[in-house]
């Protein structure tokens, strides 16, 4: 992978201040919209990696992801638990226009969070960890 999806959370990061012309809550709904995508595509570069490039399919990526995070055992508990919540928050941030949780010191927690996950979590696993995951093939 040429591109580290890490990066993303510079946007994000960027997301959280202004731009001329661009409303603040569509900056912040994008913000998290990036840190969600930041953490899914490096898990998915990390099992594509360890397994092979294909591991993960194409399609049906995001519940192939869950499935094997959440079958991956106490190493990928925290894993699991926190894309969870970084997905929820990133579908109402795509879907619920009508929600007014997009404040900017809870999409900043966010961003703090994802890069947490990504650093210390994602990142830090053995590859072997990352080859014994069951990845459903669609």
């Amino acid at each position: 992978m040429s591109f580290d999806a890490e990066e993303w959370l510079m946007v994000a990061d960027v997301c959280c201040g202004s731009i001329p012309g661009i409303s603040r809550e569509a900056l912040l709904r994008t913000s998290c919209n990036r840190a969600y995508y930041a953490a899914l595509m490096v898990l998915k570069h990390r099992i594509d990696t360890a397994q092979g490039a294909g591991a993960v399919p194409r399609w049906g990526t995001h519940e192939a992801l869950r499935q094997a995070v959440r079958t991956g055992g106490p190493a990928f508990k925290q894993i699991s638990d926190k894309l969870e919540e970084l997905r929820k928050l990133r579908e109402r941030a795509d879907y619920d226009l009508a929600d007014d949780e997009f404040e900017f010191h809870r999409v900043r927690a966010m961003i703090r969070i994802t890069r947490w996950l990504i650093r210390n979590r994602i990142k830090a696993l053995p590859e072997a960890e990352f080859r014994r995951l069951r990845v459903p093939r669609g």
